[in-house]
Parts: C-alpha cells; sequence; structure tokens
C-alpha cells in the first residue's frame, strides 16, 4: 500500500499553524506547543501501525514520574472519559511510572488542522495535569 501522506510535510504545515519549530530524533517530531497560560508543552508525534496493520500517527505528551496514589489514578481514569482528544495512560521505564498522554490518529485520514487541533488540545490538558498533581503532592 502506497503511503498517500508525508509526516514531515504534515509537521510542517501544524508548525505554521501553531507558529512553532520542531526537532527530529529517531523518527520522532517533537514540537514545543504553547498554552493558552503562555506555558510551553513538548508534543511527540511519531508513525506506527496498529493491530490491523493501519498506519497510524501517534501523538504523545509526557507528563512526568508520578506516584500511584489511589484518589489521583480514580481522577485520571474517570478524566479519560471526558477528554476531547487523548488518554492517560501510565507506562514504567526503569522501574518509574510515568503519566503520558496519547492519542492516536489514521496517518491517511490525516490533516494539519486536526493534527494542530490536536496538538493543542493535549499540551493544554497536559498542562493542567501538572498542577492537579503538584496539588495533590
Amino acid at each position: 500500500m502506497e503511503e498517500e501522506y508525508n509526516l514531515k510535510e504534515l509537521i510542517e504545515e501544524v508548525c505554521e499553524i501553531l507558529e512553532t519549530s520542531y526537532t527530529l530524533e529517531d523518527d520522532v517530531y517533537t514540537l514545543t506547543v504553547k498554552t493558552e497560560d503562555g506555558n510551553n508543552e513538548e508534543v511527540s508525534f511519531y508513525e506506527t501501525i496498529d493491530s490491523y496493520d493501519v498506519a497510524k500517527i501517534d501523538c504523545t505528551v509526557t507528563i512526568g514520574p508520578i506516584i500511584k496514589n489511589p484518589d489521583l489514578l480514580y481522577t485520571f481514569l474517570k478524566n479519560n472519559f471526558e477528554l476531547d482528544y487523548g488518554s492517560f495512560a501510565i507506562i514504567n521505564e526503569d522501574d518509574t511510572d510515568i503519566l503520558v498522554i496519547v492519542e492516536s490518529v489514521i496517518a491517511d485520514a490525516c490533516i494539519p488542522d486536526d493534527l494542530a487541533a490536536i496538538a493543542s488540545y493535549i499540551a493544554e490538558v497536559a498542562h493542567e495535569t501538572r498542577e492537579l498533581i503538584s496539588k495533590s503532592s
């Protein structure tokens, strides 16, 4: 199946929309997205294949290490249902639990405006989540 999209071109258009730039390392594009409060969040984009062999673009923001507090975990699980884009996930790296927000879109159907909206949204959620974590610490 021939690819009908080019991730680099999509990312370049997203950067124009969001008035930012990107870095590329190990096939991961990272954009600095400014939130409404003027804070910066790093949003990463990379290509993957889903379980049905469909090309997709994963968008992620790493919130950072967390301590598994039942109330906090309940809040993240509850908030998953309320998110417009993305979901919370916990990955374990080197025996550290790291909270991330992840969103996946079908690569062939992705347009720059949608990808920019997703990046802005998950950047805002990441910023709000960091504030929530700092208040509960």
